[in-house]
C-alpha cells in the first residue's frame, strides 16, 4: 500500500522533485531521505527537503482519506542529515473520506487567500502581500497587473522551515486541483540567488516562495 502510493507520487517527477529523494519501506514504515549527492549543496539540499515536504503532505492526505491512523516523525536521527522523515502506519480506524478535496480545504474560491494564509500560520510561515513595485527586480512569469502577489516568508531559514514550505506548496496544489483555479507559483529557481531581494518589503524575513493569485479570486 505505502509502496503503491509512493510510486504513484513518483509518477509526477516534476511536481514532487523525485530526483532529489529516495525512499525505503520496511513493514509499516516509510523513510524518506535526500539523495547523497545533494547533501553538501545547500540550495539543492533545500530543494530536496521542500520536495520531501510535498511528498509528506500528499501521503498524509492519502492516509487520512483512507482512514489510517499514522505517525510522522521528521528528522528522526539528527546524526543522519539525509534522513528527513519516517511515516509509520498505526491502524485503520475510520471510514474513508469520500470528498475529492482534503478535509481542511474550504471549497470556496473567495477564501483561497485566507486558506493559504491560515495554513502558512499553522506551519510557522507568513504569507505577506507585496506591492507590485517591490517586484521590479524579480522575474515573474506573467504581468503583475493581473495578479495580487504574496511572499511566503519565515523568521528563520533552516531544514525544519523548508519542510513546512513543502507542506504549504502541496496544500496550494490541492486548492488548485479542488477548485480548478490556477495560481502562479514562482519557485525559488527564479529567486534562488537573491532570496533576500524582498527583505525590506517583508520586514527582513526570509522569502521562501512567491505566489500570484488572480485578482478576480481576491475580489
Amino acid at each position: 500500500m505505502l509502496k503503491i502510493w509512493i510510486e504513484q507520487i513518483k509518477n509526477k517527477p516534476d511536481h514532487y522533485g523525485v530526483d532529489y529523494w529516495k525512499y525505503n519501506i520496511s513493514s509499516n514504515m516509510l523513510e524518506l531521505s535526500v539523495q547523497k549527492e545533494y547533501l553538501e549543496q545547500k540550495d539543492e539540499f533545500r530543494k530536496a527537503v521542500i520536495s520531501i515536504g510535498k511528498v509528506l503532505q500528499a501521503l498524509q492526505h492519502k492516509l487520512t482519506d483512507e482512514g489510517y491512523q499514522h505517525h510522522v516523525q521528521t528528522f528522526p536521527n539528527l546524526d543522519d542529515s539525509a534522513l528527513i522523515a519516517a511515516v509509520r502506519i498505526l491502524s485503520k480506524s475510520r471510514v474513508k473520506n469520500t470528498s475529492n478535496c482534503p478535509e481542511n480545504i474550504v471549497e470556496d474560491e473567495n477564501l483561497i487567500p485566507e486558506n493559504l494564509e491560515s495554513f502558512a500560520r499553522a506551519n510557522q510561515l507568513i504569507l505577506h502581500k507585496v506591492d507590485s513595485s517591490d517586484l521590479k527586480d524579480v522575474v515573474i512569469p506573467a504581468p503583475d497587473s493581473n495578479f495580487n502577489w504574496y511572499a511566503l516568508c519565515a523568521n528563520t531559514d533552516n531544514p525544519f522551515i523548508w519542510l513546512r514550505v513543502g507542506y504549504w506548496q502541496e496544500y496550494m496544489s490541492c486548492i488548485e486541483n479542488c477548485l480548478q483555479k490556477g495560481l502562479i507559483l514562482v519557485t525559488d529557481t527564479t529567486i534562488c540567488s537573491n532570496r533576500l531581494i524582498l527583505s525590506s518589503s517583508v520586514s527582513n524575513r526570509f522569502v521562501q516562495l512567491l505566489v500570484g493569485i488572480p485578482i478576480e479570486i481576491n475580489a
